[in-house]
């Protein structure tokens, strides 16, 4: 079966895609802003705000500077506006470099309740631009690859993934990465295609894109000058079309960091290199170009940022997968995670994808460009895999457009006659059913072969199950339930006295330190309990308090509220042996 790739021109669009298009990307951000205003604070999201907020104030220097600057012009006009409580000097030049985390965790202490769910939901609000583009642009290529009717089930397929849809609400970068990502590959396809200035340049600001979204997409400022010279030495550009694509996808991406990074220049020092140079935690491949920015002032920013991302990736960093704690992670960690997290029905779609997509290989009939909307996907996921930030399947939600389009590949055959079609028609009314039952908790969204998200902690915990943002379902079981005490073990930095009265809410420390630890293990007295899903594995926890939950793992909860936080009831003391 031929992928063919017909030009935009060959089908032209018709109203009807026009209305479908439409009501698709209405109905998308009427479910992303309704979950943005009632999803809880999730873990890293204070630190984010207080990032963008100083961004915005010309002050964004607190370490460790790791997340690039697109979510903070996108987000920072919400607490600038609102403003935040934290000290006027804080980030500025000369004044202490406080950790981003404590000053995000001071931040929420001193926050009034009533301000905190309406200056998320307004600085969340920007993101949801970047699961709209991405569904834009993932339906103008695929119909240029696929077709029309093809074109609008993946755009809805990519609605209806209850994961991307679910971290496409809150204030993080996994989307607008997402976006970029698929931006930088399809601009790269143009270009192969036909390799002009203006296509070089807007490769060159698609990569720009890329670099202010996510740190790791790095890699992408090697791969694209390669394209520009592959293209030559394949004999379709000539010498000066050939040095004008590369300045335009060096010049665009440089200077734009700069800008973006608010012309915060700095030289790198002799020393400096040669101390990393000695080092093991940053990567020589990173660090031999770097020597270009003894001459050239690099954005201190994303400097700093990259140096500390990779410090922290070098350090073992424990990772619970399938009911184990490994201390250092798993090279199978996100396929394991994509087996159990992506709805069936798109794998079922994806591995006839790729079945079929190897079979038209071998016959050379992939047209040219393939490799370019082949293989990101799985070049992002293998690249991922070599890193020890685990931390969950929205780390590589990058790869899932590609993904979709591998479906492409199977829906273009099955959509040929009427048995395909229905089978299809099957599929999309099964990826609906599970999307619209586990919404609007797509966070916890695992899929039939795990058993749904009940069993989610069998397999996974972290941003794949509880990242914090379940006190509102918790809130709402108790007052359902009429629990008039409640001891509450939580994971995040959202505020719990926010939706219990003090009277009625006693607060379990996690066993961070020895001076929140009781014990080596958690010994209950009577009474209703409450705790995240992810304090229970202990994998985030010195190897002495790694059990301090064993207590309740042990024990069968009474209800899993948002199925985030498990929620136990002791009926006499229990003694940890």
């Amino acid at each position: 079966m031929p992928v063919l790739e017909p030009s935009p021109s060959v089908y032209p669009v018709k109203p009807w895609e026009r209305t479908a298009i439409g009501a698709l990307i209405a109905a998308l951000l009427f479910a992303m802003a309704l979950r943005a205003a009632r999803v809880g604070v999730t873990v890293d999201e204070p630190s984010h705000l207080l990032s963008s907020y100083l961004y915005w104030r010309g002050a964004d220097r607190l370490p460790p500077r790791d997340m690039p600057p697109l979510l903070k012009i996108s987000a920072g006009w919400a607490p600038r506006v609102l403003g935040l409580p934290v000290p006027a000097t804080l980030g500025l030049p000369g004044q202490p470099r406080t950790e981003e985390w404590d000053a995000a965790s001071a931040m929420m202490m001193r926050m009034e309740w009533d301000a905190i769910p309406r200056v998320f939901f307004l600085a969340r609000l920007p993101m949801l631009i970047f699961p709209l583009l991405a569904l834009g642009l993932l339906w103008w290529w695929s119909r240029q690859l696929f077709g029309p009717a093809c074109a609008m089930l993946l755009a809805a397929a990519l609605a209806l993934e209850p994961t991307a849809r679910a971290h496409a609400s809150i204030l993080k970068n996994d989307i607008a990465s997402m976006f970029a990502y698929l931006l930088f590959w399809y601009c790269a396809w143009r270009y192969w295609r036909a390799p002009q200035t203006g296509n070089a340049a807007a490769l060159g600001g698609a990569l720009l894109l890329a670099l202010i979204s996510k740190l790791s997409m790095l890699f992408l400022l090697g791969i694209a000058p390669l394209i520009v010279l592959a293209r030559h030495f394949t004999g379709k550009t000539g010498r000066r079309a050939t040095l004008t694509g590369l300045c335009c996808v060096l010049l665009i991406p440089y200077v734009g960091t700069l800008a973006a990074y608010q012309f915060e220049t700095r030289l790198l020092d002799a020393d400096e290199l040669s101390r990393l140079w000695s080092g093991s935690a940053v990567p020589k491949w990173f660090l031999a170009p770097a020597w270009i920015f003894r001459l050239l002032p690099v954005a201190s920013g994303m400097w700093e940022g990259c140096v500390a991302l990779f410090s922290s990736n070098h350090e073992a960093v424990p990772v619970y997968l399938l009911g184990r704690v490994l201390p250092e992670g798993s090279l199978f960690y996100f396929p394991l995670a994509l087996a159990v997290k992506v709805p069936g029905a798109l794998q079922l779609l994806i591995v006839s994808g790729i079945a079929l997509a190897l079979l038209s290989l071998r016959k050379g009939e992939l047209g040219e460009g393939w490799a370019f909307w082949l293989i990101p996907g799985f070049l992002y996921i293998a690249l991922a895999s070599l890193s020890r930030f685990q931390l969950g399947v929205r780390l590589v939600l990058p790869a899932l457009p590609f993904g979709l389009m591998l479906c492409g590949v199977a829906l273009r055959w099955l959509l040929r006659n009427r048995r395909g079609q229905a089978f299809a028609a099957l599929l999309f009314c099964w990826l609906l059913y599970r999307s619209v039952g586990i919404y609007p908790r797509g966070i916890t969204y695992f899929n039939v072969w795990a058993g749904g998200a009940d069993n989610g902690l069998q397999y996974l915990a972290d941003s794949n199950l509880d990242w914090g943002q379940g006190l509102p379902d918790l809130a709402n079981f108790v007052r359902e339930r009429g629990i008039r005490k409640l001891h509450l073990s939580y994971f995040g930095f959202d505020i719990p006295y926010r939706y219990f009265p003090e009277d009625e809410l006693e607060v379990v420390a996690p066993p961070w330190d020895d001076s929140t630890a009781n014990g080596s293990h958690l010994e209950p007295e009577p009474g209703y309990y409450a705790v995240s899903a992810t304090l229970l594995p202990g994998h985030y926890f010195a190897p002495k308090y790694r059990n301090y939950y064993r207590v309740f793992r042990s024990l069968q909860p009474i209800a899993k509220p948002g199925h985030s936080i498990y929620v136990y009831r002791i009926d006499h003391k229990v003694h940890s042996r």
